[in-house]
C-alpha cells in the first residue's frame, strides 16, 4: 500500500512539473508576441580601420541589420554604391558608410575641415629639437620663441667695429598644433617636414618673417597637458642683460 502511495505521488509530482513548464512557455511566448518588434534595416559597415584615401573594396564592407529609427539618414544600404570609390576621411572599424564619408576622386587631405572661421594653418619646418626629434604632436600647444641676430656698429678709437649680437623673445603663445607633415611627398614629389600651426591672419605674416629671415630663428616651446592657456609675461633677452642678470663677469680685453 506504501509503495502504491509513493508511486502515486511521484507520478503527480511529474505531471505538475510537466504542466508547471508548459504554462511557463505559454506565457513566455505571449508575452513575446506582445513584445513591440524593432523595425531593422540593413546598414554597409567597415570591416576594418581604413585611412584617409583608401580606395574601397567590397571585401573591406559587409551588410548589417541596424535599428531603422537609429540609422543615419544618409546610410549606404548596398555595397556596391561604396566599392571603388574613396575614403572622405578616416573610417573605424564598424562603423556605418555614409555618403558623405565616400568620395569619386582620392583627396590629398582633409585639413581644411579643422581650420576654424578667422584662423589659418601655418608650417614651420621641424628645425627646433622638439619638433625634430617628434617629441611634438599633433593636438599639442606650443609658444614660438624668436632670436633675431643683430649687427651693431660701435666706435673703437675713431674706427667702427662691427659685432653680432642676439636677442630673444616669446613671440607667439598657446598655439595648436593641427598636424605632423612627416615630409617626404607623394608621386616622386619632394616634401619638408613641418608642424603645422592654428594662427590668425596677423599671427601668420609674423611667423612668415621669422622663418624667411636670415637673420632669425624659430623655436618652439612645448605646454604641458594640464596647462589652461594662460598668456606668460617674459622680457626679452640679449647676451648683454643675461650676463648682467646672472651676473656673468665679461671677459676683458688683453694687452
Amino acid at each position: 500500500m506504501r509503495k502504491r502511495m509513493g508511486l502515486f505521488l511521484m507520478l503527480f509530482g511529474v505531471v505538475l512539473a510537466v504542466g508547471v513548464g508548459l504554462m511557463m512557455m505559454s506565457i513566455s511566448r505571449r508575452a513575446a508576441a506582445a513584445r513591440p518588434q524593432v523595425k531593422q534595416v540593413e546598414v554597409v559597415v567597415a570591416k576594418q580601420a581604413l585611412a584617409q584615401g583608401s580606395e574601397i573594396k567590397a571585401e573591406m564592407l559587409q551588410r548589417k541589420p541596424f535599428p531603422a529609427d537609429f540609422a543615419p539618414p544618409e546610410a549606404i544600404t548596398r555595397a556596391q554604391d561604396a566599392v571603388g570609390k574613396f575614403t572622405a576621411s578616416n573610417v573605424v572599424a564598424n562603423q556605418i558608410m555614409t555618403a558623405p564619408l565616400l568620395s569619386t576622386t582620392k583627396q590629398a587631405g582633409n585639413l581644411a575641415i579643422s581650420v576654424p572661421k578667422g584662423k589659418v594653418a601655418f608650417p614651420l619646418p621641424k628645425t627646433d629639437l622638439l619638433s625634430a626629434n617628434d617629441a611634438i604632436k599633433s593636438g599639442d600647444h606650443v609658444d614660438v620663441l624668436v632670436t633675431f641676430k643683430l649687427k651693431i656698429t660701435s666706435m673703437i678709437g675713431g674706427s667702427a667695429k662691427e659685432s653680432e649680437w642676439h636677442t630673444t623673445q616669446t613671440t607667439l603663445q598657446n598655439l595648436q598644433v593641427l598636424d605632423i607633415i612627416s615630409g617626404g611627398g607623394t608621386a616622386g614629389q619632394s616634401g619638408s617636414p613641418a608642424v603645422v600651426l592654428l594662427v590668425t591672419h596677423q599671427d601668420a605674416v609674423t611667423l612668415s618673417l621669422a622663418k624667411n629671415s636670415d637673420a632669425a630663428t624659430v623655436d618652439l616651446a612645448l605646454r604641458g597637458s594640464e596647462d589652461t592657456g594662460d598668456k606668460a609675461t617674459t622680457d626679452g633677452v640679449t647676451e648683454d642683460s643675461t650676463m648682467v642678470d646672472f651676473k656673468f663677469r665679461k671677459p676683458q680685453p688683453t694687452r
